[in-house]
């Protein structure tokens, strides 16, 4: 007999009702519901489906499932024949075989159904009691003994019978309470897979996923991987528990989203990656113009689902979402989209997006947020003068906060505005007001480690570095500036193992190597200090930081003429404002020239916080005792 009970599940039950996500399938009627539709499975997809979920989160064989659809005596292609109907299922559930959300494919072997599911059992007639057959038309003789007794043999009967209907029905409830719910305290929203017909709507589901990892960080207190991280696995086939061990957490949000025309379809489910268990999905499909308020209805779903071990969670309320002209969000989508790639055209583009969402909505505070970014980061990349960018940063940043005060992403910006001014303590407040509204905000935590070391307070400064890396581990620059601060304190073996992990995340990256030509340079390595400068300066030719370091490291080694080559480029780049004078007073101090080193340190005082940022680079140390940067420390103190 196919599936018999000594194997996987139950021998198949025309009437049940089987229930899982959004879906209900009533067995007897071969329906598949969900809302308002309904689709009607041919009997060998119908088969098959059953088989699945009568054995939920377990493998069943392609044997069982010929067993299930055919009997014996039936002479088809079997392989073929399930093929098909794994495909017809999958077409009525909307799944895909690549990205599973329901069936799972296990390699030559067979299917697993993914989801947990509710039945609902047919009720069984009782059966009536008859008597004992009469033989010869006459009572069946008795030993006295046993006749005796006959009345206490039918109480204990009774009494048996009482007992195993409790122990059925206490097995029956106890089958259907929900699990013991898991501790998690770290969860990460893998990039939802983009099902629109239109590849190019990748930049779409990007920005649902960064949308929904933003309201999740806001709306639980717990650790909620970012998005740098969580991209990484955008094309991935590694199951889902090495992905958790790989970021560190406990559970996993993945699924779909699909826009055709005016509608948005959006599915996902909540994984316990500690037992490879399903614990919630759903599937929402609404308007266009209603996306924010899904995305906030499903923060708060599964803020539910992990809720229940957690307290305080500040809970994201979806009639706080006002609707929002879609072609206004779609411009923020596409904003957030360039600005991730952090190249000088895609921050350009960028901030071009978000200004025509602010032409079109004066009102929106995320596009004043998103502005803000862009100018924040332009100097970094582009030939832009630092002070217009920056000037044009907070004052986005400020319109963003008199619209929404919730925003920590504009805290953060507003913060990282003031750090590079002459009202640099000022940065702290706006920092500390970003991670109180989003703890989980890698950005925030990242960017406030600098105000520590501007206020020599080195070890805060690592902590909150740390915060930042166990938020966002995959992420080069945090590793990078992780193992540049660890140089910073000299803790040399420390900041090696940092610098070469975000060089293994990002080859492309120069500055690592850099800080790595300074640990090098510091412990008698010049041979492998002028190799690692080289490098950095060859992945980065044209950032002003790695500029400084490289020139500083190739005079120190004797390479005088290229040291020369990039200060005159540096000097270059300060007449049009688009590089820190200190990176170019780095240069002088190697090639010995500590009168113009002097001058440069005196230069980027415009900066205000220029002097207490030098204290990252051990070089400017020989200035110390020298009376002419004495009396510069005297007068910024005034």
């Amino acid at each position: 007999m196919p599936f018999p009970h000594s194997e996987l599940g139950f021998a198949p039950m025309k009437d049940r009702i089987y229930r899982f996500g959004t879906f209900e399938l009533v067995a007897a009627e071969g329906e598949l519901r969900t809302g308002n539709s309904a689709v009607r499975l041919q009997e060998k997809p119908l088969l098959l489906l059953t088989a699945l979920l009568d054995n939920p989160q377990k493998l069943v064989t392609r044997e069982q499932l010929r067993e299930r659809m055919w009997d014996s005596q039936t002479f088809v292609d079997y392989e073929q024949g399930i093929n098909v109907a794994i495909k017809k299922v999958r077409d009525a559930l909307g799944d895909s075989a690549e990205h599973p959300t329901f069936i799972e494919t296990v390699a030559k072997k067979g299917y697993r159904f993914l989801l947990p599911v509710d039945v609902t059992e047919p009720h069984p007639a009782v059966p009536s009691v008859s008597e004992s057959p009469a033989i010869s038309g006459q009572a069946p003789i008795l030993p006295e003994a046993i006749h005796w007794s006959l009345g206490s043999w039918i109480l204990a009967g009774l009494a048996g019978g009482i007992l195993l209907t409790l122990g059925l029905w206490y097995v029956q409830v106890q089958a259907k309470k929900p699990p013991k719910p898991t501790q998690i305290h770290s969860l990460a929203v893998l990039p939802l897979r983009n099902l629109s017909p239109d590849p190019g709507q990748d930049y779409f589901a990007d920005g649902v996923t960064e949308e929904v990892i933003t309201d999740l960080a806001q709306s639980l207190p717990l650790r909620v991987i970012s998005r740098t991280s969580a991209m990484r696995y955008r094309q991935t086939n590694e199951p889902i528990t090495q992905i958790a061990r790989e970021l560190g957490v406990e559970a996993i949000v993945e699924g779909a989203v699909a826009r055709f025309g005016n509608r948005v379809t959006v599915t996902v489910q909540l994984i316990d990656a500690t037992e490879d268990r399903h614990l919630w999905a759903r599937k929402y499909d609404r308007d266009a113009k209603d996306l924010l308020s899904v995305e906030a209805e499903l923060s708060q779903e599964i803020a539910s689902q992990v809720g229940g071990t957690l307290a305080g969670q500040r809970m994201v309320s979806a009639a706080n979402a006002r609707p929002v002209d879609p072609q206004v969000h779609e411009l923020c989508l596409l904003g957030l989209y360039h600005w991730n790639k952090r190249t000088a055209a895609d921050l350009t583009k960028a901030a071009d997006y978000y200004q025509q969402a602010i032409d079109r909505d004066s009102k929106y505070a995320p596009a004043y947020a998103g502005l803000a970014a862009s100018y924040a980061l332009l100097p970094q990349y582009t030939s832009i003068g630092n002070q217009e960018c920056y000037t044009k940063s907070a004052a986005a940043a400020r319109r963003a906060l008199e619209l929404d005060d919730t925003l920590a992403e504009a805290h953060a910006t507003a913060g990282f505005v003031e750090l590079v001014g002459p009202n640099w303590k000022q940065s702290e407040h706006e920092f500390r007001r970003a991670i109180e509204l989003n703890p989980s905000y890698a950005t925030a935590h990242h960017w406030i480690s600098f105000y520590f070391v501007f206020s020599n307070q080195i070890h805060m400064a690592l902590a909150e570095m740390e915060a930042a890396r166990q938020l966002d581990p995959l992420s080069a620059i945090i590793n990078a500036d992780e193992g540049h601060l660890l140089y910073v304190a000299r803790r040399y073996e420390e900041a090696k193992a940092r610098l070469r992990r975000a060089i293994e995340l990002a080859p492309d990256l120069g500055q690592p190597h850099e800080t790595l030509a300074f640990i090098e340079l510091e412990t008698g390595n010049a041979s492998n200090a002028l190799s690692e400068a080289r490098t950095g300066l060859a992945l980065d030719p044209s950032n002003p930081r790695t500029m400084g370091e490289a020139g500083y490291v190739l005079a120190v080694t004797g390479h005088n003429e290229e040291a020369k080559q990039l200060l005159a480029k540096l000097n270059e780049m300060i007449k049009h404002g688009s590089a820190f004078p200190a990176f170019a007073g780095l240069v002088d101090l190697g090639l010995g020239q500590r009168g113009d080193a002097l001058a440069a340190v005196k230069q980027s005082l415009s900066f205000g916080s220029a002097l207490k940022a030098l204290n990252q680079w051990h070089a400017f140390d020989e200035l110390h005792a020298d009376p002419r940067y004495q009396k510069l420390l005297a007068e910024t103190r005034q």
